[in-house]
């Protein structure tokens, strides 16, 4: 059996992945948009096509998954 702090690690790790593979299914266009500024000073966005918009949610939905049953798995494996 392995000390707290480690069983503690093995489940906040993946859920902080779960959470943040979420944010990024949820919130594709925030997370993937930039600000330009030019040499005159007017300002213009940078935005994702919607291929890469589609691509970040299944993406991030998969990781979310995965990370999920690293942490059933770990419960499953290490009591």
């Amino acid at each position: 059996m392995l000390p707290a702090p480690f069983r503690l690690f093995f489940v906040a790790v993946p859920l902080l992945v779960a959470g943040g593979a979420l944010a990024m299914a949820a919130f594709p266009r925030k997370m993937m948009s930039w600000q330009t500024r030019s040499p005159d000073g007017s300002t213009g966005r940078i935005e994702p096509s919607d291929t890469r918009v589609l691509a970040m949610r299944v993406t991030g939905v998969v990781v979310a998954a995965l990370a999920l049953l690293m942490v059933v798995a770990n419960f499953a494996f290490v009591p």
